[in-house]
């Protein structure tokens, strides 16, 4: 008759999942332009009680990785989560606390563009040399400077567009946010 696995929830729970399934989360947008100047992984930490208290369930966070641009929109390493809004470590302490207070965490990722380590193709910076994803130039789309294949959709100007068509970038792409 009914099922032992199906999760009853009133409307005093405060379990996250609940919230979530319900259709019932309150977004807030954790950054604006500004707020890699203001020691920001701490800064949002201090905020969590609060953020929690105010009833929000998800707080979008800007782009953690390492970035040429200070705001995040610039990625060059995928894998290191030091950032302009802080150290890894600040980072993982700001998620323990919104774990803690039951607000989900949503980042910001930027995978369509990257910023090269090394001249390639061109004299372009679009090769990865030296860091996680060392791709070379067949990862970045002919339109921008690469050896990959066109891109398909808009092209973000003066930054390589990586070429999601080819096996390997979607196989580490998926690495990364997995």
């Amino acid at each position: 008759m009914g099922n032992s696995n199906v999760n009853v929830n009133t409307e005093e729970s405060t379990d996250l999942d609940a919230v979530l399934r319900n259709g019932r989360e309150i977004l807030l947008q954790g950054f604006n332009w500004e707020s890699h100047k203001y020691d920001w992984w701490r800064n949002l930490e201090k905020k969590v009680p609060g953020i929690a208290k105010s009833g929000f369930t998800s707080v979008w966070l800007p782009p953690p990785t390492n970035s040429f641009s200070p705001e995040g929109y610039l990625p060059q390493n995928l894998y290191s989560l030091n950032s302009a809004y802080g150290s890894e470590q600040l980072l993982k302490a700001l998620l323990q606390k919104l774990k803690q207070y039951k607000v989900r965490a949503m980042a910001d990722i930027v995978i369509n563009h990257r910023i090269g380590t090394t001249k390639g193709h061109g004299g372009m910076y679009n090769r990865y040399d030296g860091i996680p994803l060392a791709w070379n130039e067949h990862a970045v789309t002919s339109c921008t400077g690469g050896l990959g294949n066109r891109s398909t959709g808009d092209n973000f100007n003066g930054v390589p567009n990586i070429d999601h068509s080819q096996h390997f970038v979607r196989k580490d792409i998926v690495k990364v946010v997995m």
